[in-house]
């Protein structure tokens, strides 16, 4: 497999064909963001389903979300006949990055979520929006109006209040809770660099991308797999079914719509929208497991719905949005406005 180097490439000579630069169609950005979102909210009641009582297999849940995610990208590439276009493509390292920070980040906040407090981890790996905005401001020059940066200040307040973590008195977490707060941190920061990946490679068709994205994600969640041994002796029947229904829907869907958005969307977008997962999750909650919704919690939430409002309301401005210049391929795309 060769890989190509994420380097800026020369400007063109005066007399140089434009070369053809894909689009970023805003309006696809939004819908797979907002899918990707709500199959991702399913993530925590099919992984406690899926998951025997007191096990801690995070690691492997991933691998399997993973490796079934890129499975699945094999049969729709062999049934659109597409297969030749997957040998011809090239790899660079964001790609790689991408797939692996992303293997990664899901393995750590699964495990957290087993070790600490459940708002906590949800907090924490919240925090990769917020990460890929400023990295993207950082890193790609990526300009952010005032409403912009204000609508994903409401959602990281949103969400903040949505899981809870302001209801009650703040507590000094120790021994396994101060790992799992640890484990949260390191997968929202790993979540952020996957989402800066994804504003790379915008030439690479979304199928073809998906699936280098979950072959990597796989490889780097087997690696966790190999270090933590987890036990799966515990596992029944039931459980294997709800692990393969979290595999399909949280991987094969979530995952891979959720690349489209990154292909789509400028990163502050991306971010705004996809606290919308904390809704579903909260909502999931209370109508599965009877968990209670603070008044609190109840006014996050609606900010977060506040927030998506104004950011699909919003027209983008002219020329924003453009993935930064990188290796063969990595050309900038052009916006194509809401």
């Amino acid at each position: 497999m060769a890989l190509a180097v994420d380097t800026p490439l020369r400007a063109p000579a005066p007399t140089a064909a434009r070369p053809v630069v894909p689009r970023m169609r805003r309006r696809l950005g939004i819908v797979a963001i907002v899918a990707s979102a709500s199959a991702m909210g399913l993530a925590g009641l099919f992984g406690r389903l899926a998951s025997p009582p007191g096990a801690v297999i995070g690691e492997t849940l991933t691998l399997g979300r993973m490796a079934v995610g890129a499975l699945g990208m094999v049969l729709v590439l062999a049934a659109g006949r597409r297969l030749s276009v997957l040998r011809r493509t090239r790899v660079s390292w964001s790609v790689v990055l991408g797939g692996v920070f992303l293997g990664l980040s899901l393995a750590t906040y699964l495990s957290a979520t087993v070790l600490t407090v459940l708002s906590r981890a949800v907090a924490l790996h919240y925090l990769g929006p917020v990460v890929a905005t400023v990295l993207a401001r950082l890193v790609l020059k990526e300009r952010a109006r005032g409403t912009e940066l204000l609508t994903l200040g409401i959602s990281f307040a949103g969400m903040v209040l949505a899981t809870g973590l302001v209801d009650g008195a703040p507590t000094v977490p120790d021994g396994d809770q101060l790992l799992g707060d640890v484990l949260a941190a390191v997968s929202g920061l790993l979540y952020g660099a996957a989402l800066l990946c994804y504003r790379y490679r915008a030439d690479m068709p979304a199928d073809v991308r998906n699936f280098w994205n979950f072959t990597f994600g796989a490889l780097g969640a087997a690696g966790m797999v190999a270090v933590t041994r987890p036990d799966m002796s515990g596992m029944t029947a039931q459980n294997w079914v709800w692990a393969g229904t979290f595999f399909v829907v949280c991987g094969f869907l979530a995952l891979g719509l959720l690349v489209v958005a990154g292909m789509h969307l400028r990163s502050v977008e991306l971010s705004a929208l996809s606290y919308w997962e904390v809704v579903v999750a909260m909502l999931l909650g209370a109508a599965v497991y009877g968990e209670a919704v603070s008044p609190l919690a109840a006014v996050g939430a609606l900010l977060i719905l506040v927030a998506m409002v104004v950011a699909l309301g919003r027209r983008r401005p002219a020329g924003t949005g453009a993935a930064p210049s990188g290796a063969r391929g990595d050309r900038a795309a052009e916006v194509e406005p809401a």
